[in-house]
């Protein structure tokens, strides 16, 4: 309901992440609201997700959208900051003590509510879609480019773009290829090989876009590439070959500190659908 009602990430609403976000093991908790015929109206949870360099909770919650603005969302917050708390109070003070806030379905009301009790916004991604009906915009092709799909021989190349194209971007976490195809989830039945292509100028790589099931987990081409046409030029072929292929419609997240990207999948027909964010309140 909140998924329909507010957009954002569809793994918010998928039955792993609500198992492994909002019904952690011990030491997690978590905490509902029930009307009294027994229906969910509000959750919220908490749980250690430590990290070598501090000490962390991941706090999530939800309320319903006809249950919205009568305090759940305070109260839901004011309680799982307590029991964050609680947590990171046992916890040594060698590292700083840090609590998070992750949703997938980003609304203003609640981004009000997460500064009001001072987090501050770390991350935040707006969620597009594209709709195939809608007819695609002619893209020319750059003289001289050809594609290629994935497969494990030319993870090297795919990494090596990889690196060359988010290095410089705000939060790279500086993975090793091993980490960033297991990152991809290559292995998983939702990553589409098909529609993953490596961009090549004769031999060399210069761009490159990964798909899984109706979603561009990620595309980037090489800076010095750039402004001619080759991100365009990935994404309108993964999106023909995903229609030819039955696709209705393809979802991707962009960073909101890449305004340009967006402008690009916005100028191919994606529209804005939610926003999926993570906020951070320093303890120690």
């Amino acid at each position: 309901m909140c998924l329909t009602a507010d957009g954002g990430h569809l793994l918010g609403a998928t039955d792993i992440y609500i198992q492994q976000h909002y019904l952690p093991t011990w030491p997690g908790t978590s905490i509902g609201g029930f009307e009294m015929d027994g229906g969910l109206v509000a959750c919220a949870a908490m749980q250690p997700t430590h990290v070598p360099e501090e000490y962390r909770t991941t706090i999530v919650g939800q309320v319903h959208p006809a249950y919205r603005r009568r305090g759940f969302g305070t109260f839901l917050l004011r309680w799982s900051i307590a029991e964050a708390g609680r947590l990171l109070t046992a916890c040594p003070p060698d590292r700083p003590r840090v609590l998070q806030i992750t949703t997938e379905t980003l609304t203003e009301a609640a981004a009000y509510l997460f500064e009001k009790h001072r987090f501050t916004q770390q991350f935040a991604e707006d969620v597009m879609r594209r709709d195939l009906p809608d007819p695609l915009p002619d893209v020319l092709l750059p003289s001289g480019i050809r594609f290629a799909t994935w497969a494990p021989a030319l993870a090297g190349q795919f990494f090596a773009v990889y690196q060359a194209a988010f290095q410089e971007r705000p939060g790279y976490p500086d993975w090793s290829q091993e980490e960033w195809v297991d990152w991809l989830a290559t292995g998983d039945d939702d990553f589409r090989s098909e529609f993953s292509l490596l961009c090549l100028h004769d031999d060399l790589p210069v761009g490159f876009i990964v798909f899984a099931d109706r979603w561009i987990v990620q595309m980037g081409v090489r800076p010095e590439w750039r402004e001619r046409g080759i991100g365009a030029a990935l994404v309108m072929e993964v999106l023909g070959r995903f229609w030819a292929a039955g696709g209705d419609h393809v979802l991707l997240d962009v960073n909101v500190n890449n305004p340009r990207a967006a402008r690009m999948y916005t100028q191919l027909g994606f529209e804005r659908v939610g926003r999926r964010a993570r906020y951070l309140r320093v303890l120690t």
